[in-house]
């Protein structure tokens, strides 16, 4: 089972992500390099594809204006979902790069996979610590360690950016994403309760952004550069302005993940099983897919396509977001 809850002193093990930006030759530079992280046999293709093979050029976006409640379609059941593939191992958190393609991990499998869109062209490698959250920018692939506490660059380097202390009996860090500038990562410290954020340009330097969080576990920007980040715990979902405040969005208490695109949020709640649209100035909210037994990751591609992660099942779907056909 992937739910492993301890309330109390030490908190649980989630799995997470949210999507950046990489050049589609990170995979050549990963199939060349001969570091430890090496590749797994488990998935159904061995070794990374070919890179002209490797991306599918995403498509021009179908949602150009902001969107609504009212333009979500009903609520599916994880039966109704597409079904995009089923993983050997359980799999965690997912992000997607500019050519569409996804990243996902796989924590208790020390696993890094990537495949294209539809399902093909699995390419799978080793990482230690228990990569969690994904997250992809111009420099690379990076991951949380939730074992020790790190986030690593697992591609075109592979190297430790940053080790984070954890004084605590909690579980480590979970999701990671991309700030507003996509030279920098933020990181919600989900040991000790803020959001911090992580220069990726020269020598790696943390601030905090926020605190106070409960166990915060995901966080997104959405396009006027405002944060928004889920916790397993009391606040739920929160608002996060450039000053710092923070502020309550809707009732949630128990998320696992948060997306942003075209006006709206998408979190995936684990006391419901559902992923979620929430408008985020008012809280409102609408199911979108319901009786997922784990929805640990949740990522969106430019054309408005939710990719969602389910750890029990070991499966990856997709669902238009809403006002997308």
């Amino acid at each position: 089972s992937v739910t492993r809850r301890i309330r109390g002193c030490a908190w649980p093990s989630r799995r997470r992500a949210a999507g950046a930006i990489i050049s589609v030759f990170t995979l050549a530079a990963l199939a060349a390099c001969s570091s430890p992280v090496t590749r797994s046999p488990t998935e159904s293709t061995p070794s990374p594809p070919a890179p002209t093979h490797s991306a599918t050029p995403m498509p021009t976006p179908t949602a150009t204006r902001v969107s609504t409640l009212a333009g979500c379609a009903a609520a599916v059941t994880r039966t109704a979902l597409h079904v995009v593939h089923h993983f050997s191992v359980s799999p965690d958190d997912l992000a997607v790069d500019t050519s569409g393609r996804l990243w996902v991990s796989a924590r208790e499998a020390n696993q890094l996979i990537s495949l294209n869109p539809d399902g093909s062209g699995i390419a799978t490698t080793t990482v230690t610590g228990g990569p969690e959250g994904v997250a992809v920018a111009a420099s690379g692939v990076y991951i949380a360690q939730q074992n020790v506490n790190a986030i690593a660059e697992a591609t075109p380097q592979r190297r430790v950016v940053v080790t984070l202390p954890n004084r605590t009996a909690n579980a480590g860090i979970d999701g990671i994403s991309i700030g507003a500038t996509n030279q920098t990562l933020l990181i919600p410290d989900s040991p000790v309760g803020t959001l911090l954020e992580l220069s990726l340009i020269g020598t790696p330097s943390t601030r905090v952004i926020a605190t106070h969080l409960g166990r915060p576990v995901a966080a997104t920007v959405d396009a006027s550069g405002t944060i928004f980040v889920a916790s397993e715990s009391s606040p739920g979902l929160v608002m996060v302005t450039a000053a710092g405040t923070v502020t309550r969005v809707g009732g949630f208490n128990d998320l696992d993940e948060v997306v942003a695109y075209a006006g709206l949020l998408y979190v995936t709640d684990l006391s419901r099983h559902d992923v979620v649209a929430v408008n985020p100035r008012t809280g409102a909210s609408v199911p979108l897919a319901l009786n997922l037994p784990a929805p640990q990751g949740l990522a969106v591609t430019a054309n408005g396509v939710l990719e969602i992660v389910d750890a029990t099942t070991d499966t990856l779907y997709s669902l238009p977001a809403c006002g997308v056909s």
